[in-house]
């Protein structure tokens, strides 16, 4: 039997209260024992459950009602069905307190994740699995942005937590995986977002309706049109045809939009068709520590390319058989197909003696091992301009000179490639 009624005193040392029934002209029960998850103060409105309608000292106080809600202090947790665990496996929190200088108040939903108010930190309950944890934040500001100055950026921010298995066998973080969500830091204080070991970002919608996606990327299913886009940021994963190779020899990071593309380039939606990508590579700086670090996830930015990159259908997806249909590299060299695009462009050019031409070259892209002079045409005194084919021309560190032929030049417009 189930019963509501007020708390009219409180014994915290016992963790047992007595509760007053107004229907039954204000009886008052003998001493109840307090559920775990309660901690309950005079004039509180309780739920009792009564394992016998005839008695009344039969009972445990099982929830505390506010007079329109209930009132669960801090934390609720849900068990499966046929579970025997020792934690429960989804939680609710209601956390408080100060982080980074700033007051908050927030309502976490966790799976495979708990708080223990105790220690005030976040805890995996299966150390192997991954962990999340929806934040509803009442008061505060999005974790790590304290210092902006931005005290009420609140938002609804999805976060995730890697367990064990999220790394390889020989990866230091596998073992770094703990009971607690966050890694103590150099300065001896505790962190818990914004790092490998602790939460990372999924998804916030901030105050102002800002979202960020914290992911690898977005996935467009297209309205039934298949197979599937994909807005996509980070490192191939693929692996190579070559089991001896070392991840440093071939991976690198990317940025760009996938189509029939898993996040990551190592798998395809549909096997018999084939897949693309296009956007931004880069290497991949294996020193942004200081130190060789062979799982780095930094970007280098120098060496990038702009790709049109395709896999063949019913093919592995090995970074070997990923090619580029198209590249430009930052220094503007492009390839077709890996055949190289000559770049054009003309260049005037100082004429010495009226016979022969002097020319610089444009910028410090082009030199002697680069350039090829596809045509000259020398202006005459006439102003007319006549096309040179027997030109003689010397590339120097510096730029080319070369002989125009019979006539008296004033200028002259070279056509040079770059290959």
């Amino acid at each position: 039997m189930i019963k509501k009624g007020y708390v009219s005193s409180v014994d915290p040392l016992k963790r047992t209260a007595r509760i007053t029934f107004t229907e039954l002209e204000r009886s008052v029960t003998a001493e109840l024992p307090i559920a775990s998850h309660l901690e309950l103060s005079v004039s509180d409105y309780v739920v009792v459950a009564f394992t016998s309608s005839s008695n009344m000292a039969d009972g445990m106080i099982i929830s505390a009602f506010t007079e329109s809600a209930m009132r669960i202090n801090q934390s609720l947790g849900f068990y499966p069905e046929s579970g025997n665990l020792p934690q429960a496996p989804y939680n609710f929190a209601v956390i408080t307190g100060m982080r980074g200088g700033v007051e908050y108040t927030e309502l976490w939903i966790l799976v495979n994740a708990w708080y223990d108010y105790k220690t005030k930190r976040f805890k995996r309950v299966d150390l192997d699995n991954f962990s999340f944890g929806w934040q509803l934040q009442g008061g505060g500001t999005y974790p790590g942005e304290e210092s902006t100055g931005d005290f009420i950026n609140q938002g609804v921010n999805l976060w995730k937590a890697n367990g064990k298995k999220a790394y390889g066998e020989d990866d230091p973080s596998r073992e770094l995986t703990g009971e607690d969500i966050g890694a103590l830091q150099s300065d001896g204080s505790w962190r818990e977002f914004g790092i490998m070991l602790g939460w990372n970002n999924h998804f916030m919608c901030d105050a102002y309706g800002g979202m960020t996606i914290g992911g690898s990327g977005f996935e467009i299913d297209g309205s039934g049109t298949s197979p599937f886009k994909r807005i996509s940021l980070g490192k191939f994963s693929g692996g190579s045809t070559d089991s001896a190779k070392a991840y440093p020899d071939y991976g690198y990071a990317y940025n760009g939009t996938l189509w029939n593309g898993q996040h990551g380039l190592w798998n395809m939606d549909e096997r018999g068709y084939n897949s693309f990508f296009w956007g931004m590579v880069s290497p991949l700086d294996f020193y942004d520590t200081g130190y060789y670090n062979p799982y780095t996830g930094r970007a280098k930015l120098e060496g990038t390319k702009m790709v049109w990159r395709k896999l063949p259908k019913n093919t592995d997806p090995r970074v070997e058989n990923w090619f580029d249909i198209a590249a430009i590299s930052e220094d503007g060299s492009m390839t077709l197909m890996g055949k190289p695009v000559p770049a054009v462009l003309e260049v005037k050019a100082d004429i010495v003696n009226m016979t022969d031409f002097n020319m610089a070259y444009p910028d410090d892209t082009w030199n002697k091992h680069n350039i090829v002079i596809l045509a000259v045409k020398g202006v005459l005194e006439s102003g007319n301009l006549k096309q040179v084919g027997g030109y003689n021309a010397t590339f120097t560190d510096y730029g080319a000179y070369g002989y125009l032929g019979s006539g008296e030049f004033i200028s002259a417009k070279i056509l040079i490639s770059k290959i």
